[in-house]
């Protein structure tokens, strides 16, 4: 993000960092593009990633995990797909694009790159 980027969202800050100072209104203005940013700028200071879950499966700890995105295209990037790590696929076939199953060792590694 840019400094003018950050002086910008400071502008519109309430003084609750969730919540925005400006409310628009009327049609076609941008009002959908602020949400975005904003939750994206949210979601930035948030933690990287939430255990959502763990299980043994076949004798091996795996985890579920919700991530940023900056982590899921981390993850993504490292080698081992579906050795170690998996997209998070529901009971309808949906794949979650920022959920995902770790096995234990992939997930310290995860530890150590983004903290704990």
């Amino acid at each position: 993000m840019h400094d003018w980027q950050k002086d910008i969202w400071a502008a519109l800050a309430g003084s609750d960092p969730r919540e925005m100072k400006i409310v628009m209104g009327g049609r076609q203005i941008g009002k959908s593009v602020m949400a975005q940013m904003w939750n994206e700028v949210n979601e930035m200071q948030s933690k990287p990633y939430t255990e959502e879950t763990s299980a043994e499966v076949d004798g091996r700890m795996w985890y579920t995990i919700s991530c940023t995105k900056p982590v899921a295209e981390w993850i993504r990037q490292q080698p081992g797909e579906h050795t170690q790590w998996d997209n998070l696929i529901d009971n309808k076939w949906y794949i979650y694009f920022d959920r995902f199953d770790v096995h234990e060792e992939f997930y310290m590694m995860l530890k150590l790159r983004w903290g704990a």
